[in-house]
């Protein structure tokens, strides 16, 4: 009897851990996140939110900017990155703690979901101040035909950066998968489900009696602190057993301007000081080579100075990036290029300006009498003048018959060769008709 036990309960032991084990496989095959192991509930939810491709014929792979685990509190930043085997339309929804659904891409920033075989792809976001504490998911859906993104999505994005389109995963989920599996299997094809915990901020507790609190914070995060000139670490940082009274706060970070202030500090208060750091403007300069002297340069768009023929002239205080660079000058090609400027360092630049290229030639039509009148291909054009020639300008290059008539006159006729570029004479004398 107690044998038989033993082994029925050996039979159970050995089904939970193939149970387990099973669970701790399909969560490494999906590639899913977690901080901690997921509760039975998250385990169905996750379940019910994949829709697989059982025979992708690509692939489409998401990671967060954290590793392994991720812990997000509420408030927070969250970068999603993503890449594609093959160029498709990329959809990608969150699934959050409250199980509504929202797409995150595209969104306003990126409104077109097409994209690119092997290029990486973000989704910059911030965790919704408001949330509860539990788990995120985002799931993503590749298609070679744009079937997810309709002008319903369209309308909702352009009015909301990530637009809540359905209060309920479940009711979404039953939607999405009766479209994505109608499509042949060579034409879709699901990411990997990432799933994230999102944790409450757990308020720091009071500041020692007669000693104040200083919570610094920055953007970017990782500057330095220093109070009354002593360093004391890098932001985000609490700074306990602050004495009362008033204080010279700093924080410093290379390629910013350093920010500073004064702070008043009360026992059993914490003041928080936040900074956005302003970028140090970082200056290259410009040395510009023309063949053409006088002519305009244009930084990008906007007038700068005129070249020398003999020798450079240089752009200084340019600020280091792509630059659009264009040099212009009557009766020459334009020059333009893109170049990029670094700090401290002079991009040098030649321009060889080109002579622009006249395709129409002309014909000057000298006549012996004048009121004559002149026609090209048998459109009139202008009446002859004994003392000048006509001149018929701006004619493509080709063959044209030039017809001269006027009362008393024999009709003149002659078939012309016009060449690009070209003035070609025609010397016509009329010969009044005899009766």
């Amino acid at each position: 009897m107690l044998r038989n036990i033993w082994f029925q309960k050996r039979g159970k032991i050995f089904t939970c851990i193939f149970i387990t084990l099973i669970v701790f496989l399909w969560l490494g095959i999906y590639g899913i996140n977690f901080a901690q192991s997921p509760s039975p509930e998250e385990v169905e939810k996750m379940k019910s939110i994949q829709i697989i491709n059982p025979h992708p014929p690509f692939s489409l792979r998401l990671w967060l900017d954290k590793e392994r685990g991720a812990v997000y509190v509420p408030g927070e930043k969250i970068k999603i990155s993503f890449q594609v085997s093959q160029d498709s339309f990329v959809t990608l929804y969150n699934y959050d703690t409250g199980g509504r659904v929202k797409i995150i891409f595209p969104n306003q920033y990126s409104p077109h979901n097409f994209v690119r075989a092997g290029q990486t792809y973000s989704v910059d976001g911030l965790i919704d101040p408001n949330t509860r504490a539990g788990m995120e998911y985002v799931q993503g859906f590749a298609t070679s035909k744009s079937i997810l993104i309709t002008d319903k999505e369209q309308n909702l994005i352009s009015k909301e950066f990530m637009p809540e389109v359905n209060k309920d995963y479940k009711n979404f989920t039953s939607t999405i998968r009766s479209i994505i599996v109608s499509q042949p299997p060579i034409a879709w094809v699901s990411s990997n489900l990432l799933g994230y915990t999102v944790m409450p901020i757990t308020p720091p507790p009071p500041p020692p009696a007669n000693y104040g609190r200083i919570i610094a914070t920055s953007q970017p995060q990782g500057s330095k602190v220093y109070l009354d000139n002593v360093y004391k670490g890098v932001t985000p940082l609490n700074l306990d057993r602050v004495t009362s009274g008033q204080h010279h706060i700093r924080l410093a970070m290379a390629g910013y301007q350093d920010w500073s202030n004064y702070v008043s500090i009360s026992p059993s208060r914490t003041t928080t000081v936040s900074a956005d750091l302003i970028p140090l403007a970082v200056y290259g300069s410009i040395s510009i080579y023309c063949n053409q002297g006088n002519a305009k340069i244009y930084l990008d768009g906007s007038y700068q100075k005129t070249t020398s023929a003999n020798k450079s002239v240089e752009l200084k205080n340019v600020k280091q990036g792509y630059h659009e660079l264009l040099i212009t000058k009557d009766g020459y090609q334009k020059w333009e290029n893109t170049i990029l400027v670094t700090t401290n360092q002079t991009y040098m630049v030649s321009a060889y300006l080109v002579p622009e290229i006249n395709y129409n030639g002309s014909i000057a039509v000298y006549c012996n009498v004048s009121g004559a009148k002149i026609f090209l291909n048998g459109t009139y054009k202008i009446a002859t003048l004994s003392s000048q020639p006509r001149i018929l300008e701006e004619i493509t290059e080709g063959q044209y018959e030039i017809t001269l008539t006027r009362d008393g006159y024999r009709t003149w006729v002659q078939d012309i060769w016009v060449y690009a570029g070209e003035t070609n004479s025609l010397y016509v004398d009329m010969n009044k008709i005899e009766y």
